[in-house]
């Protein structure tokens, strides 16, 4: 929704159980179910919103020596779904769990209950995705318990309607050590959801989000584009350097991102924030972000096309990634002196 008044609160008891879903189709899998949860709950606001509240915006580089993909740079913020319900002010913490089966029988005894789960997932193991590369951190809902045939219905970003899952399948996928995303059968399942939203809590979201971006390093915000430009030697020697490319730039433009690396949904958010805090409008944040969203699509956009050539454009890639942290750092500062 579009948060135009002061401050909002809703009570919604859910105690009923599930006879729908609250699913409707989405750009990215965390800001898609969260939205889609509040939904069920009684609380209606758009994905953009969602995604804004959490302080969405990251990059972060990961190495995972030995890997299909020894090199990753992750555009998401970590911890982005407990961000989001902390802003709304819900008392939020993950279930996890010692191992697959007490995970399993705590989301069958919830949907059992009727009450629908947020669960983090590694794709590698969800059958409809077919994927041969583990990417954990993914979140879905999971909505309905099919016992006679032991499969969970769930919900997926911009997959429509509801996806039957075979429980050992999601036992799974909700299991990951794979770093930045690590998670152990983490599961959020609330009776009941009270929120708040204020211009305070929605301008204090902006702030921690440039200033992720502005203190984070060596390997997260923006001083991860100077390790990523670094690296770049180790990219281009690595035999698998087309790989390497094409994940980047899928990573970027492609996986539930929205384009332009998640800043062309938030400067969506930018937008409706904007109608709250008149400081985001004067401080033209909307602009800098959408002009970022375009450094970052245009380097996804490089990223591909050189996956797709004979040689390594080294010098061709590090300017790309310059060119978005210069717009990075411009817009950040701008948050900071203005708001």
């Amino acid at each position: 929704m579009k948060v135009t008044d002061a401050e909002m609160e809703s009570d919604v008891s859910s105690a009923a159980p599930v006879r729908q879903h609250c699913h409707r189709t989405g750009v990215h899998c965390g800001s898609s179910a969260i939205r889609d949860l509040l939904e069920f709950h009684g609380v209606e606001m758009s994905e953009a919103f969602c995604f804004g509240l959490g302080a969405g915006l990251g990059v972060t580089y990961v190495e995972i020596p030995g890997s299909a993909t020894p090199f990753i740079v992750h555009v998401r913020s970590m911890g982005f779904e407990e961000k989001v319900f902390h802003t709304l002010s819900v008392p939020f913490a993950w279930s996890s769990y010692p191992d697959k089966g007490a995970a399993t029988n705590d989301l069958h005894q919830a949907l059992r209950d009727g009450v629908p789960a947020l669960l983090l997932t590694d794709i590698y193991h969800l059958p409809y995705f077919g994927s041969k590369t583990h990417f954990p951190g993914h979140a879905i809902v999971a909505w309905q318990l099919d016992e006679a045939r032991d499969e969970v219905l769930v919900s997926d970003t911009e997959r429509p309607g509801l996806i039957p899952v075979p429980a050992t399948n999601l036992a799974d996928a909700r299991f990951s050590g794979s770093p930045p995303f690590i998670h152990y059968g983490n599961l959020f399942a609330p009776q009941s959801l009270k929120v708040e939203v204020s211009a305070e809590r929605v301008g204090g979201a902006i702030i921690d989000n440039a200033r992720a971006l502005a203190n984070g390093g060596p390997y997260s915000g923006l001083a991860a584009l100077d390790t990523w430009i670094a690296s770049l030697p180790q990219w281009q020697a690595n035999d698998n350097w087309r790989w390497l490319l094409r994940f980047a730039y899928q990573v970027i433009e492609k996986r539930g991102t929205g384009g332009g690396g998640f800043r062309t949904m938030y400067a969506e958010f930018l937008l409706e924030a904007g109608e709250m805090l008149p400081a985001v409008r004067a401080a033209k944040l909307v602009e800098l972000m959408q002009r970022s969203a375009a450094a970052w699509s245009g380097l996804a956009a490089l990223l591909k096309m050189a996956s797709e050539s004979d040689l390594f454009p080294i010098r061709e890639i590090e300017g790309a990634i310059r060119h978005v942290r210069t717009l990075e750092s411009q817009y950040v500062h701008q948050v900071i002196s203005r708001l």
